[in-house]
């Protein structure tokens, strides 16, 4: 938020705010998200049906134009908060990074983080990965000692602030089903890692919790039937995300 305020994209002498500390105009400020397919925009099933990709998969005959799901960046909640963030702030710019990538777990977040995040030396870092945790990942306590990892590099290599989001609910298909870790689980962790490394919390599943107790019908959010919010479900995660500029020092929700 100061970088937010102190920055209107023009060089030092037509700004009343001056040069930075180093001597050089002020930097766009930047916002890096790492997450799974959510983050990366991925909606519903589209394109060959996810069988036929599979058995091609496997085949090892995935064409260049293959696809099962439908994406659009455009629709994704980065982008909803960073449209959001350039209407409340209207004399700067703020850039983004998407380093969503679909199917991709806390392991595989853990093991990119310093290319896809730490790298770009970000100002803001928001979290989104707790929907893909197969058995095959284990308990979790993995999954809480894998996230502590990615906050701890980013805390202790970066100046950036930090957001976690909880996820959106889902209804997690029989494949990836662990028996050693529900997804409410890794939730709590979240909720938990937030208040013991001193980040923000954007707790996007208890909104969609409180639409389900309301009688709401969760799966019409769900753009593939499954994991995936629809353009609605998105708009949920950006007005969390504004809500933690609009009402500082405020943990949401």
């Amino acid at each position: 938020m100061r970088l937010m305020k102190k920055n209107q994209g023009m060089i030092s002498r037509l700004s009343p705010f001056g040069e930075t500390a180093d001597g050089l105009e002020r930097k766009n400020p930047l916002c890096v998200a790492l997450g799974d397919s959510v983050t990366a925009g991925f909606f519903e099933w589209g394109g060959v049906s996810i069988e036929e990709y599979f058995d091609r998969m496997a085949k090892g005959a995935v064409q260049e134009n293959d696809y099962f799901m439908i994406m659009d960046v455009r629709e994704c909640y980065l982008e909803k908060f960073r449209s959001r963030l350039t209407d409340y702030f209207k004399q700067t710019l703020i850039s983004t990074v998407n380093s969503g990538i679909a199917g991709d777990t806390m392991y595989g977040m853990e093991k990119r983080v310093y290319r896809d995040v730490i790298w770009y030396r970000p100002d803001l870092v928001i979290i989104n990965g707790a929907l893909n945790w197969g058995a095959e990942c284990g308990t979790t306590e993995n999954y809480k000692a894998a996230l502590t990892r990615v906050l701890a590099a980013i805390q202790e290599e970066t100046w950036a602030d930090v957001v976690l989001l909880t996820p959106n609910m889902a209804i997690i298909p029989p494949v990836n089903i662990n028996p050693k870790s529900c997804l409410e689980e890794r939730v709590e962790v979240i909720r938990t890692l937030a208040n013991e490394r001193s980040v923000c919390l954007a707790d996007t599943y208890k909104v969609w919790k409180e639409y389900e107790r309301a009688g709401y019908p969760i799966k019409v959010l769900l753009a593939n039937g499954m994991t995936h919010p629809s353009v609605t479900g998105h708009e949920v995660y950006a007005d969390l995300l504004m809500k933690l500029i609009e009402q500082p020092g405020v943990h949401m929700m």
